[in-house]
Protein backbone atom coordinates (compact mmCIF):
# COMPACT_ATOMS: atom_id res chain seq x y z
CA UNK A 1 0.00 0.00 0.00
CA UNK A 2 2.88 2.63 0.91
CA UNK A 3 4.57 1.79 -2.14
CA UNK A 4 1.64 2.29 -4.32
CA UNK A 5 1.08 5.51 -2.86
CA UNK A 6 4.08 7.18 -3.48
CA UNK A 7 4.41 5.80 -7.14
CA UNK A 8 0.66 6.91 -7.58
CA UNK A 9 2.28 10.65 -5.97
CA UNK A 10 5.04 10.14 -8.46
CA UNK A 11 2.79 9.57 -11.43
CA UNK A 12 0.48 12.60 -10.76
CA UNK A 13 3.67 15.33 -10.23
CA UNK A 14 4.68 13.87 -13.73
CA UNK A 15 1.42 14.57 -15.32
CA UNK A 16 0.82 17.69 -13.57
CA UNK A 17 4.42 18.79 -15.64
CA UNK A 18 3.54 17.49 -18.62
CA UNK A 19 0.08 19.41 -18.62
CA UNK A 20 2.33 22.90 -17.47
CA UNK A 21 4.47 22.42 -20.34
CA UNK A 22 1.62 21.37 -23.15
CA UNK A 23 -0.26 24.65 -21.79
CA UNK A 24 3.04 26.48 -22.29
CA UNK A 25 3.68 25.10 -25.99
CA UNK A 26 -0.04 26.11 -26.87
CA UNK A 27 -0.07 29.50 -25.49
CA UNK A 28 3.32 29.83 -27.62
CA UNK A 29 0.66 29.48 -30.77
CA UNK A 30 -1.66 32.22 -29.96
CA UNK A 31 -1.38 35.80 -31.48
CA UNK A 32 -0.40 38.53 -29.51
CA UNK A 33 -2.00 40.65 -31.63
CA UNK A 34 -4.21 43.28 -29.43
CA UNK A 35 -7.93 42.56 -29.52
CA UNK A 36 -8.99 45.78 -30.98
CA UNK A 37 -6.29 45.48 -34.06
CA UNK A 38 -6.01 43.45 -37.21
CA UNK A 39 -9.05 42.80 -39.06
CA UNK A 40 -12.90 42.25 -38.12
CA UNK A 41 -14.61 39.22 -38.61
CA UNK A 42 -16.60 40.42 -40.95
CA UNK A 43 -13.22 41.10 -43.16
CA UNK A 44 -12.53 44.58 -42.55
CA UNK A 45 -9.47 46.44 -42.23
CA UNK A 46 -9.22 50.14 -41.65
CA UNK A 47 -5.90 51.86 -42.30
CA UNK A 48 -5.18 55.53 -41.72
CA UNK A 49 -2.49 57.87 -43.41
CA UNK A 50 -2.28 61.50 -42.11
CA UNK A 51 -0.57 64.29 -44.09
CA UNK A 52 0.51 67.26 -42.34
CA UNK A 53 2.42 70.36 -43.99
CA UNK A 54 3.25 73.57 -41.77
CA UNK A 55 6.40 74.19 -43.54
CA UNK A 56 7.27 74.18 -47.10
CA UNK A 57 10.94 73.87 -48.39
CA UNK A 58 11.19 76.62 -50.70
CA UNK A 59 9.15 79.76 -49.01
CA UNK A 60 10.39 78.82 -45.42
CA UNK A 61 8.20 81.48 -43.31
CA UNK A 62 6.58 83.29 -46.11
CA UNK A 63 4.54 80.83 -46.18
CA UNK A 64 2.27 80.14 -43.12
CA UNK A 65 -0.56 77.81 -42.62
CA UNK A 66 0.66 77.33 -38.62
CA UNK A 67 1.46 73.86 -37.40
CA UNK A 68 1.57 69.78 -38.58
CA UNK A 69 -0.83 68.60 -36.07
CA UNK A 70 1.69 66.72 -33.77
CA UNK A 71 1.53 63.35 -34.24
CA UNK A 72 1.30 62.28 -30.81
CA UNK A 73 -2.26 64.19 -30.88
CA UNK A 74 -3.02 62.26 -33.78
CA UNK A 75 -2.53 58.80 -32.87
CA UNK A 76 -3.90 60.17 -29.12
CA UNK A 77 -7.36 60.41 -30.77
CA UNK A 78 -6.92 57.46 -33.78
CA UNK A 79 -5.95 54.91 -31.08
CA UNK A 80 -9.48 55.29 -29.47
CA UNK A 81 -11.42 54.34 -32.57
CA UNK A 82 -12.64 50.99 -32.54
CA UNK A 83 -15.78 50.10 -35.20
CA UNK A 84 -17.82 46.67 -35.19
CA UNK A 85 -19.00 44.56 -32.49
CA UNK A 86 -15.42 42.97 -32.89
CA UNK A 87 -14.50 46.28 -31.73
CA UNK A 88 -11.44 47.00 -34.45
CA UNK A 89 -9.14 49.63 -33.83
CA UNK A 90 -6.77 50.76 -37.14
CA UNK A 91 -4.14 47.82 -38.06
CA UNK A 92 -2.05 50.73 -39.11
CA UNK A 93 -1.62 54.74 -38.87
CA UNK A 94 1.07 56.18 -40.97
CA UNK A 95 1.75 59.88 -40.69
CA UNK A 96 3.79 62.19 -43.36
CA UNK A 97 4.55 65.76 -42.07
CA UNK A 98 6.55 68.63 -43.16
CA UNK A 99 9.65 69.04 -45.36
CA UNK A 100 8.56 64.98 -45.51
CA UNK A 101 5.48 65.58 -47.11
CA UNK A 102 7.01 65.71 -50.63
CA UNK A 103 4.73 65.23 -53.37
CA UNK A 104 6.36 61.92 -54.30
CA UNK A 105 6.33 61.09 -51.18
CA UNK A 106 2.29 61.74 -50.36
CA UNK A 107 1.63 59.41 -53.23
CA UNK A 108 3.77 56.67 -52.89
CA UNK A 109 2.73 56.79 -49.05
CA UNK A 110 -1.30 56.56 -50.50
CA UNK A 111 0.08 53.86 -52.15
CA UNK A 112 2.05 51.63 -49.47
CA UNK A 113 -0.32 52.08 -46.66
CA UNK A 114 -3.30 51.14 -48.41
CA UNK A 115 -1.26 48.26 -50.66
CA UNK A 116 -2.66 45.47 -48.72
CA UNK A 117 -6.56 46.82 -48.85
CA UNK A 118 -9.42 44.77 -50.96
CA UNK A 119 -12.70 45.44 -51.80
CA UNK A 120 -14.28 45.11 -47.89
CA UNK A 121 -11.44 47.64 -46.35
CA UNK A 122 -11.66 51.25 -45.02
CA UNK A 123 -8.97 53.54 -46.04
CA UNK A 124 -8.59 57.39 -44.45
CA UNK A 125 -6.67 59.55 -46.04
CA UNK A 126 -6.38 63.44 -44.05
CA UNK A 127 -4.40 66.27 -45.78
CA UNK A 128 -3.70 69.41 -43.51
CA UNK A 129 -1.86 72.14 -45.23
CA UNK A 130 -2.17 74.85 -47.47
CA UNK A 131 -4.60 74.64 -50.86
CA UNK A 132 -5.89 76.40 -53.75
CA UNK A 133 -7.16 76.69 -57.45
CA UNK A 134 -5.71 77.55 -60.47
CA UNK A 135 -8.34 78.41 -63.20
CA UNK A 136 -10.74 75.48 -62.41
CA UNK A 137 -7.94 73.32 -61.12
CA UNK A 138 -8.14 72.43 -57.23
CA UNK A 139 -5.13 71.27 -55.56
CA UNK A 140 -3.48 70.52 -52.63
CA UNK A 141 0.41 71.59 -51.76
CA UNK A 142 3.27 69.18 -50.78
CA UNK A 143 5.89 70.52 -48.97
CA UNK A 144 8.61 70.78 -52.05
CA UNK A 145 5.69 73.10 -54.08
CA UNK A 146 6.87 75.86 -56.25
CA UNK A 147 4.95 78.26 -58.21
CA UNK A 148 4.14 75.39 -60.79
CA UNK A 149 0.99 74.09 -60.87
CA UNK A 150 2.35 70.64 -61.60
CA UNK A 151 4.24 70.38 -58.32
CA UNK A 152 1.14 70.13 -56.40
CA UNK A 153 -1.27 67.53 -56.00
CA UNK A 154 -4.49 68.18 -58.00
CA UNK A 155 -7.67 66.81 -57.07
CA UNK A 156 -7.22 64.48 -60.45
CA UNK A 157 -3.74 63.56 -60.02
CA UNK A 158 -5.31 62.38 -55.70
CA UNK A 159 -8.05 60.62 -57.44
CA UNK A 160 -5.41 58.72 -59.77
CA UNK A 161 -3.61 58.08 -56.47
CA UNK A 162 -6.66 56.73 -54.37
CA UNK A 163 -8.77 55.35 -57.13
CA UNK A 164 -6.69 52.28 -57.50
CA UNK A 165 -7.09 51.25 -53.75
CA UNK A 166 -10.35 48.81 -53.22
CA UNK A 167 -12.88 49.31 -51.12
CA UNK A 168 -13.98 52.73 -49.15
CA UNK A 169 -12.08 55.83 -49.23
CA UNK A 170 -12.72 58.53 -46.68
CA UNK A 171 -10.96 61.32 -47.67
CA UNK A 172 -10.53 64.20 -45.42
CA UNK A 173 -9.19 68.13 -46.32
CA UNK A 174 -8.14 70.74 -44.19
CA UNK A 175 -7.17 73.60 -46.77
CA UNK A 176 -8.20 76.60 -48.85
CA UNK A 177 -10.73 76.11 -51.01
CA UNK A 178 -11.32 72.47 -50.31
CA UNK A 179 -14.19 72.02 -51.42
CA UNK A 180 -13.77 72.76 -54.79
CA UNK A 181 -12.17 68.61 -54.63
CA UNK A 182 -16.09 67.59 -54.34
CA UNK A 183 -17.57 70.51 -56.32
CA UNK A 184 -19.21 72.00 -53.63
CA UNK A 185 -19.96 75.36 -52.39
CA UNK A 186 -21.04 77.66 -49.00
CA UNK A 187 -24.43 76.48 -47.47
CA UNK A 188 -26.62 78.82 -48.92
CA UNK A 189 -27.35 76.54 -52.06
CA UNK A 190 -26.35 73.27 -50.30
CA UNK A 191 -29.12 71.96 -49.86
CA UNK A 192 -31.44 72.73 -53.39
CA UNK A 193 -32.23 70.41 -55.95
CA UNK A 194 -30.25 72.16 -58.46
CA UNK A 195 -26.80 72.32 -56.46
CA UNK A 196 -27.13 68.82 -55.13
CA UNK A 197 -27.83 68.20 -59.19
CA UNK A 198 -24.97 69.66 -59.96
CA UNK A 199 -22.97 68.12 -56.80
CA UNK A 200 -23.61 64.76 -58.02
CA UNK A 201 -22.46 65.13 -61.51
CA UNK A 202 -19.24 66.58 -60.26
CA UNK A 203 -18.33 64.04 -57.81
CA UNK A 204 -19.01 61.44 -60.85
CA UNK A 205 -16.55 63.26 -62.77
CA UNK A 206 -13.64 64.75 -60.08
CA UNK A 207 -13.44 61.01 -59.20
CA UNK A 208 -13.34 59.41 -62.16
CA UNK A 209 -10.19 57.55 -63.29
CA UNK A 210 -7.92 56.33 -66.31
CA UNK A 211 -6.50 53.12 -66.34
CA UNK A 212 -4.86 51.82 -69.13
CA UNK A 213 -5.12 54.53 -71.36
CA UNK A 214 -8.93 53.80 -71.25
CA UNK A 215 -11.35 56.31 -69.49
CA UNK A 216 -13.73 54.62 -66.86
CA UNK A 217 -16.56 56.32 -65.50
CA UNK A 218 -18.73 56.19 -62.36
CA UNK A 219 -22.61 56.26 -61.61
CA UNK A 220 -23.64 57.35 -58.20
CA UNK A 221 -23.24 53.83 -56.73
CA UNK A 222 -19.44 53.73 -57.41
CA UNK A 223 -18.84 56.75 -56.43
CA UNK A 224 -20.31 55.59 -52.96
CA UNK A 225 -16.66 54.31 -52.54
CA UNK A 226 -15.72 57.64 -51.63
CA UNK A 227 -16.65 59.50 -48.06
CA UNK A 228 -15.49 62.57 -47.94
CA UNK A 229 -15.18 66.21 -45.71
CA UNK A 230 -13.75 69.14 -46.28
CA UNK A 231 -13.15 72.12 -44.03
CA UNK A 232 -14.47 74.92 -46.29
CA UNK A 233 -15.91 75.89 -49.56
CA UNK A 234 -14.38 76.05 -52.84
CA UNK A 235 -13.69 79.99 -52.53
CA UNK A 236 -12.88 80.37 -48.89
CA UNK A 237 -9.68 80.58 -46.79
CA UNK A 238 -9.39 77.59 -43.65
CA UNK A 239 -8.48 79.04 -40.90
CA UNK A 240 -6.39 78.07 -38.49
CA UNK A 241 -6.91 77.97 -34.55
CA UNK A 242 -4.18 78.90 -32.25
CA UNK A 243 -4.61 77.56 -28.68
CA UNK A 244 -4.89 73.80 -29.11
CA UNK A 245 -2.87 71.77 -26.85
CA UNK A 246 -0.53 75.28 -27.35
CA UNK A 247 -0.53 73.92 -31.28
CA UNK A 248 -1.83 76.47 -34.02
CA UNK A 249 -3.70 73.72 -36.65
CA UNK A 250 -7.07 74.21 -38.82
CA UNK A 251 -9.74 74.90 -37.16
CA UNK A 252 -11.27 72.75 -38.84
CA UNK A 253 -8.76 69.61 -37.69
CA UNK A 254 -9.51 70.94 -33.98
CA UNK A 255 -12.95 70.84 -34.08
CA UNK A 256 -12.91 67.37 -35.69
CA UNK A 257 -10.43 65.89 -32.90
CA UNK A 258 -12.42 67.75 -30.32
CA UNK A 259 -15.20 65.76 -31.43
CA UNK A 260 -13.80 62.49 -32.03
CA UNK A 261 -11.70 61.51 -29.02
CA UNK A 262 -9.43 63.90 -27.92
CA UNK A 263 -11.30 63.90 -24.78
CA UNK A 264 -14.87 62.98 -25.53
CA UNK A 265 -16.63 61.47 -28.36
CA UNK A 266 -19.36 64.88 -28.37
CA UNK A 267 -19.88 64.49 -32.12
CA UNK A 268 -21.73 60.95 -30.92
CA UNK A 269 -24.53 63.15 -31.04
CA UNK A 270 -27.51 59.97 -30.06
CA UNK A 271 -24.94 58.15 -27.40
CA UNK A 272 -24.71 54.65 -29.62
CA UNK A 273 -20.70 54.75 -29.43
CA UNK A 274 -21.07 55.40 -33.18
CA UNK A 275 -20.08 58.88 -35.09
CA UNK A 276 -21.72 58.84 -38.42
CA UNK A 277 -19.93 60.85 -41.23
CA UNK A 278 -22.98 63.25 -40.73
CA UNK A 279 -22.61 63.29 -37.17
CA UNK A 280 -19.12 64.43 -37.69
CA UNK A 281 -19.82 66.85 -39.95
CA UNK A 282 -22.56 68.82 -38.09
CA UNK A 283 -20.45 68.67 -34.86
CA UNK A 284 -17.47 69.90 -36.57
CA UNK A 285 -19.34 72.81 -38.65
CA UNK A 286 -21.31 73.83 -35.28
CA UNK A 287 -17.96 74.05 -33.04
CA UNK A 288 -16.17 76.16 -35.65
CA UNK A 289 -19.26 78.50 -36.09
CA UNK A 290 -19.50 78.22 -31.97
CA UNK A 291 -15.32 79.66 -32.13
CA UNK A 292 -16.82 82.77 -34.45
CA UNK A 293 -15.39 81.42 -37.92
CA UNK A 294 -16.84 81.97 -41.00
CA UNK A 295 -15.87 78.78 -42.58
CA UNK A 296 -18.54 76.30 -44.30
CA UNK A 297 -17.30 72.56 -43.73
CA UNK A 298 -19.10 70.46 -47.16
CA UNK A 299 -19.27 67.10 -46.68
CA UNK A 300 -20.13 63.98 -49.46
CA UNK A 301 -22.55 62.17 -49.43
CA UNK A 302 -25.09 64.73 -46.90
CA UNK A 303 -27.15 62.27 -44.62
CA UNK A 304 -25.23 59.99 -44.64
CA UNK A 305 -25.00 56.94 -41.86
CA UNK A 306 -21.45 55.54 -42.77
CA UNK A 307 -19.56 55.38 -39.54
CA UNK A 308 -16.85 57.35 -39.49
CA UNK A 309 -15.63 56.61 -36.13
CA UNK A 310 -16.60 54.01 -33.41
CA UNK A 311 -15.81 53.78 -29.79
Amino acid sequence: MPNNFFVDKKALFILIILIAVFNLILSSCVSTIPANEGQAQNGVTYRFLCVGVGEYINYGSEVDFGEAPPYDLIYRVLSKWEFGLEKVGFSRIDYISDFEATKNNILQGIASTFSEADDDDVSYFYFGGHGGKYGSIYYICPADMTSSVDSKISVNELEEALGVIPGTKVVIIDSCNSGGFIGKGGDSDEFSDKALKTFNEDIIKIFSSEQNGENRERDLLTADCYKVLTSCSYDQISETFCSFEGNTIGVFTAALLEGCGYNYFSADLDNDRKITLEEAYLYIKDKISSWGFIQDVQVYPTNSTFVFAGY
